[in-house]
């Protein structure tokens, strides 16, 4: 019996899976074949969210694309590479345009920000204060542990690895394996061979 109703229930999230991919396709900038954007917790401007193949963003996602803000003009919108898998209650937040690789691992409440609040002007609340932006780009292959933190102006390289917990300032280069606060290179992996794996095909 129990059996059956956890079934049955499996069956039921998947069918609200599917509702809620159905209710906001239609408003995205696109969407590709087999990609999925379960119910979020905010999306702002829509229109400016590309995802491509076999995308999958989990519940509760938070985002934004800013195009207006504090009286100024932006260009936010957020690109996201086949394959690449998000898991629950990540906040991605755009003012220009941000960049997510191929079969990127994103694990739960990561926040990725290209923007932070001026606060020179101490007439005016940091609220109602233009914002500094810097475009970050997330390259193919890369693994955000759970609670990463990825601010503005940082690359990181193609297959990277980034331990949970880590708040990345500054560019990580390919297949390295940084944590901390800051985070910092602990060691480096080896970039695989294109040619090893045409022989071993």
């Amino acid at each position: 019996m129990k059996q059956q109703l956890y079934a049955w229930l499996a069956r039921l999230g998947r069918l609200r899976q599917r509702l809620w991919n159905l209710l906001y396709r239609p408003f995205l900038g696109s969407a590709g074949t087999g990609a999925v954007l379960e119910k979020p917790l905010m999306l702002t401007n829509p229109h400016r969210l590309f995802l491509s193949e076999r995308v999958r963003i989990a519940q509760g996602a938070r985002l934004e694309n800013i195009l207006q803000y504090g009286g100024n003009l932006y260009e936010g919108s957020i690109h996201i590479g086949e394959g690449t898998h998000i898991e629950p209650w990540v906040h991605i937040c755009a003012a220009a345009p941000l960049h997510i690789g191929k079969n990127v691992l994103m694990a739960s409440r990561v926040y990725i920000s290209d923007n932070d609040h001026q606060f020179q002007n101490r007439s005016l609340p940091v609220l109602l204060q233009p914002l500094t932006v810097n475009p970050v780009q997330i390259e193919d292959n890369v693994w955000l542990g759970e609670n990463v933190v990825v601010l503005k102006g940082v690359t990181i390289g193609e297959g990277a690895v980034i331990g949970a917990g880590s708040v990345v300032t500054k560019n990580i280069p390919p297949y390295a394996v940084a944590a901390g606060i800051p985070a910092a290179v602990k060691r480096m992996q080896t970039p695989p061979n294109p040619q090893k794996n045409i022989k071993e095909a």
